[in-house]
């Protein structure tokens, strides 16, 4: 019985395979959270971007820079599209369209606003 007992010091090859196959399915399974979290963050990003600049034109229509339809491209390559139309009384509504850049990695990549404003007589 003592023999046997000393014989018992290590781990066996079996057990350590084992164990290595146990520890990479949990490692594969974690990281596929990170890779996952990753991309969320990505798409997020460039959703709030195009936000911004849809703000920024939405200010400057408000300004009276812009008083027809227009195209351009604004910084970093996200084209924006304004599209003004008459409303009620002495309002007109101006609907901008703001896309991401190609190669964004962005499924939907158009982002719309629309926005009621003065029109100065």
């Amino acid at each position: 019985m003592k023999s046997l007992v000393q014989n018992e010091r290590g781990l066996t090859l079996i057990e350590i395979l084992a164990a290595l196959v146990i520890l990479g399915i949990v490692l594969i399974s974690v990281m596929s959270f990170f890779t996952q979290s990753a991309k969320f963050t990505a798409h997020n990003n460039e959703k709030l971007t195009n936000v911004q600049v849809a703000e920024e034109v939405i200010a400057e229509i408000r300004q009276g820079k812009y008083l027809s339809d227009t195209s351009f491209t604004r910084e970093g390559a996200y084209k924006v599209e304004i599209d003004i139309k008459d409303g009620p009384e002495n309002l007109e509504l101006a609907t901008v369209v703001v896309s991401s850049p190609e190669g964004a990695g962005i499924d939907e990549s158009d982002f719309t606003t629309q926005m009621y404003f003065e029109v100065s007589p």
